[in-house]
């Protein structure tokens, strides 16, 4: 038995009103008459109307009561609990996303989405098969199958609100995956956005209350003459204008505030001008609170410093002279190979024809058409190789890199070595590792290709520049919660360690190169220390929130151009309401009542 509206129970409030006035006195006046036979009955009732008597048997004051009491059952939604009439496979989902930590339902939406559903689980039939689903950036089974009430609960309780937006295409495959395996089973969603899994049906528990929030959805900065200039850009997602105080910050101290109104469903951009250059993290943040306090917050790293130093080497490749030295934010200088002594001093050597015997140790190495050397065999050439597509980074942005190439060399793969493109078992393009510092080969020369003439060119550079040269290594940007980095230490280091945003000291190498750095979850500025016996560098990241508003729509975009969808079905509980019979019974009642009324009879 439960109540879906018990509110309705004030209305018991009525049950004793009716009682008091059965029982006050009613005022009458006194006349004499010639006989009492008649007026018997009469006297009966002046009797029960007595006050504070003894209330007398009156079956028109028990209609009445009963009356009540069924209109108020109704009103309060009375029901009755129902497992259902099958056993059926059942799949919970619960959203553990970021707008889950939403406070319009009181303490979460998360918090309420886990009560509802460990509710929900209590009242299915016994030996109901539940599944739980974990649903965020990558969605989990955190239970499969079972039938212990216990288990379900406890998988459920496990749920921990996380800082990562929802991945949709994930989710649908996962829960497509589980539907193939119990086609009968039932999918209940928890979330405060809707979800569509192929054409099945999805029973969706809403818990977006509402949405009067404000959040930075980006923040990034420039350099200026006179400084630097930073652009932080408010979302207001409610349906009124909203003024806020907005705040910045640059290593932890206070720089400027401004008070802002953020237009309804819309943005509003901000400027911060005069913020000292010597800053090297820079964190904008909503003073005012709001439903979601974790997307008041956006951070930005500041790069300054000294730029890139990048070294050519060559008897005068004009194409690779003039690519990178219109390139900002580097420091260029071109030598010729009989000019140098010794590699020392750069970030990143780009060698033309020449492999010098020892490597450098304090930068990378880029070679285009590699001589004879020691460290891997080059022997004559392989005309027209074939240039496929590739996955590479330095193929970044390109769908393929379709260059054609007259002839390359013929090398044997060191063991060190992965191939990026082959031809025929040669690689054309391969990279490696020797002694921490990064080679990149291109086993054919430049004017040998149409590569300086096409689009493609600038590109491939500007990729390998961002991937090869330590100190843009170390540049990482666009990071969201819950990503994973990949980190290009400097050659030389023999130790990194990341200080995450709560204090933690994560080791990250060895090994070099070390592995992606998954412990993102955390939003805010991160600290890599490189040590290579010698000194420590120190350097910075940023780990943003997601803009879910933002994915959501790209999300729907993409399914507004899809097939046959499933349905979304509002969420009820397993009850049968018996609103409307119990007000059917009440008005017979009262229909009773008025007969008894006008049918009565006097002794």
């Amino acid at each position: 038995m439960t109540f879906v509206t018990p509110l309705g129970l004030i209305g018991l409030i009525a049950v004793p009103l009716i009682i008091i006035l059965y029982i006050m006195k009613q005022k009458r006046e006194k006349f004499v008459v010639s006989s009492h036979i008649l007026w018997q009955e009469v006297l009966r009732d002046m009797q029960a109307a007595t006050p504070w008597q003894k209330l007398r048997k009156n079956l028109l004051l028990f209609l009445q009561l009963l009356c009540a009491v069924l209109i108020v059952l109704a009103l309060s939604g009375f029901a009755l609990k129902s497992g259902g009439h099958t056993s059926q496979p059942v799949i919970i989902v619960i959203d553990s996303s970021l707008s889950m930590s939403s406070t319009d339902i009181k303490p979460t939406r998360l918090d309420a989405a886990k009560k509802d559903a460990q509710k929900y689980a209590g009242e299915l039939p016994q030996r109901t098969p539940v599944t739980v689903v974990n649903l965020n950036r990558e969605p989990e089974v955190l239970l499969y199958g079972s039938d212990s009430v216990n288990e379900i609960r406890a998988s459920i309780e496990s749920i921990e609100q996380t800082k990562t937006y929802t991945d949709v295409r994930r989710a649908e495959e996962l829960l497509l995956s589980l539907k193939n395996r119990q086609p009968e089973a039932l999918i209940v969603l928890f979330s405060d956005m809707p979800l569509r899994v192929g054409n099945e049906q999805i029973r969706f528990s809403n818990y977006k209350k509402q949405n009067d929030n404000i959040a930075v959805v980006r923040f990034t900065h420039a350099f200026r003459e006179d400084g630097i200039t930073a652009m932080s850009i408010l979302r207001n997602q409610g349906d009124s204008d909203s003024e806020v105080s907005l705040s910045l910050y640059g290593d932890g101290s206070f720089i400027d505030s401004q008070l802002v109104t953020v237009p309804k469903n819309g943005t509003r951009t901000v400027w911060w001008s005069n913020v000292p250059s010597s800053v090297k993290t820079l964190h904008c943040v909503i003073d005012t609170e709001d439903i979601l306090e974790a997307d008041n917050h956006a951070y930005d790293t500041v790069y300054g410093g000294k730029p890139v130093r990048v070294l050519l080497v060559t008897e005068g490749n004009y194409f690779l002279e003039k690519v990178f030295s219109v390139i900002e934010g580097i420091e260029f200088t071109r030598t010729l190979p009989d000019e140098l002594t010794e590699y020392k001093g750069y970030d990143l050597y780009v060698l033309d024809g020449v492999v010098p015997g020892k490597l450098p140790g304090d930068g990378n190495i880029v070679v285009f058409n590699p001589a004879a050397n020691d460290h891997f065999a080059v022997g004559g050439w392989m005309d027209t190789p074939v240039i496929g597509p590739s996955e590479h980074v330095i193929f970044k942005h390109l769908d393929n890199p379709g260059f054609s190439v007259g002839r390359t060399r013929i090398i044997e793969k060191p063991d060190w070595a992965e191939t990026i493109i082959e031809y025929n078992g040669n690689p054309v393009i391969f990279e490696g590792l020797i002694n921490s510092t990064r080679i990149l080969v291109f086993g054919f020369n430049i004017y040998e290709t149409d590569l300086p003439i096409r689009t493609e060119f600038p590109i491939i550079i500007s990729n390998i520049l961002s991937e090869y040269a330590p100190a843009s290594g170390t540049r990482i940007s666009g990071v969201v919660t819950g990503e994973p980095v990949r980190f290009m230490l400097q050659p030389g280091t023999i130790m990194a360690n990341v200080i995450t945003p709560d204090g933690r000291n994560i080791e990250i190498a060895p090994p070099v190169p070390p592995q992606p750095f998954v412990q993102t979850e955390e939003p805010g500025v991160y600290k890599i220390l490189q040590d290579n016996s010698i000194n420590v560098d120190e350097s910075f990241f940023v780990v943003n929130l997601p803009d879910e508003i933002q994915m959501e729509n790209v999300e729907h975009a993409v399914r507004e151009t899809g097939g046959e969808e499933g349905t979304i079905i509002p969420f009820k509980e397993n009850v049968k309401l018996f609103s409307l019979p119990l007000l059917c019974a009440a008005l017979l009642i009262l229909v009773l009542e008025w007969w008894c009324y006008a049918n009565r009879r006097y002794a």
